[in-house]
């Protein structure tokens, strides 16, 4: 079996997407600024992106949640690289497909926030519907050396039901498989696994705890899978070990691979960026190599959704030889708090999801979590990542005691108004 490097924070040598038309610009962010989009799938099993016959959408309706996927990755990894310190690797398409499924299901100030995240303050959950359907089926066609499959589903506790509406736009709209569950039954965690491990091939085998907690109500999911063998494969014999600078001004040996031939290449002043087309060149993996007097940090801090689209028109095919780290990676990260800076401030206390379920009080978003995979060798890429968010009844509050037995203030006030008739600080009651 062969063994890949785990790589620092220092991965600059990573890019995404591969611009056929504008909203391909990145489906996954892989490492800290890479990404693939992509084609090819079956018509059976998790993942085959079968959209119901007769489901009103536009052919082109994808295009209105293309570039708000986009700025949902940037924002992401903008946010993400203030705390973490090693690798990242998200998958924006994964989040964003899985909070399109809740905000079909959510009403009120949840949905406001949302829309907020997922730039879609005028979409409406109907054309929100139709854009995912559109992606579903734009990304289907058939590759012999891509593949890229999207599933869904939505588990809910045997005690509650979905709605009717619900249930018939998930099912048709994004082919979501639905289940009801035992949430004490150890089976249940492991039909999730199962069901997530079988939509990434395996790369993705435990998502959920086993058991489930005894509050949770349902688990939206969403997966992704892509495998793409290069278009100019690396040979295996000119892979060598080399050293690798890293952010501490020290370096590690990895095994660097070598390519020579005419690619998609540009170049500033701050960074290189060349592109790695896969199979018929349909998807591709940009690179980008801040120069050595800038810096990944800062690299990362200029990027946004219009420098991106800027720079997916400035590649050219150019000749030249690239030395690419040979790697495999795992990555997990749990949502909240990003998505809370993002715009979600009170899903996480209490969530409108009543759109969603026929008894929807007293609950709240528990966790979203997303877990990724990469590997890249010689012969091209595989990567999987899926997404996960855990709706709960809420705890109850915990009694309070509060011991007004110090200096204190007090107001009374008219409610209707809101106007103060009577405030005063007492410093000594006796």
């Amino acid at each position: 079996m062969e063994t890949f490097p785990v790589l620092s924070q220092s991965d600059a040598v990573k890019g995404r997407g591969f611009r056929m038309k504008k909203w391909r610009q990145s489906l996954l962010i892989l490492g800290l600024t890479a990404g693939m989009t992509g084609c090819g799938t079956t018509d059976s099993g998790p993942g085959s992106m079968a959209i119901s016959s007769g489901v009103d959408y536009g052919e082109t309706d994808y295009e209105l949640i293309a570039d708000p996927n986009n700025e949902l990755g940037v924002k992401l990894l903008a946010d993400l690289s203030e705390t973490e310190t090693g690798n990242i690797f998200i998958s924006p398409a994964s989040l964003y497909m899985a909070l399109a499924m809740l905000y079909n299901g959510a009403d009120g100030v949840t949905q406001d926030e949302i829309a907020k995240v997922l730039e879609a303050e005028e979409i409406t959950p109907e054309e929100m519907n139709r854009a995912n359907a559109s992606l579903m089926m734009e990304l289907r066609s058939e590759s012999d050396k891509i593949q890229l499959n999207v599933a869904n589903s939505l588990w809910v506790k045997d005690n509650y039901q979905f709605e009717g509406a619900f249930i018939e736009s998930s099912q048709d709209y994004y082919n979501a498989k639905i289940e009801s569950i035992d949430v004490s039954d150890p089976a249940s965690a492991d039909a999730i696994n199962n069901w997530v491990s079988e939509a990434t091939n395996d790369k993705i085998e435990e998502m959920v705890p086993n058991p489930l907690p005894g509050n949770l109500v349902a688990i939206l999911l969403n997966a992704i899978y892509f495998k793409g063998e290069w278009q100019h494969p690396f040979e295996q014999e000119a892979t060598q070990l080399q050293p690798f600078k890293l952010t501490d001004g020290t370096s590690e040996q990895v095994p660097l691979m070598r390519l020579q031939a005419e690619l998609p290449y540009f170049e500033t002043e701050s960074f290189q960026a060349v592109s790695l087309p896969y199979g018929d060149g349909e998807m591709s993996m940009h690179v980008f190599l801040p120069n050595e007097t800038s810096s990944l940090e800062e690299f990362v801090s200029g990027l946004d959704a219009a420098a991106w689209s800027e720079w997916m028109e400035e590649f050219h095919p150019q000749e030249g030889t690239l030395g690419f780290p040979k790697f495999e990676l795992e990555y997990e990260v749990i949502l909240n708090e990003t998505l809370e800076h993002l715009g979600m401030a009170t899903a996480f206390s209490s969530v409108d999801l009543s759109r969603m379920l026929e008894e929807s009080s007293g609950l709240s978003i528990s966790e979203v979590k997303q877990k990724t995979y990469i590997k890249v060798n010689e012969e091209g890429t595989e990567a999987a990542a899926a997404t996960s968010i855990a709706v709960e009844e809420s705890a109850p509050a915990d009694p309070f005691s509060m011991e007004v037995n110090r200096p204190f203030f007090f107001a009374i006030t008219d409610r209707g108004t809101g106007v103060i008739l009577f405030m005063g600080a007492i410093k000594n009651p006796a």
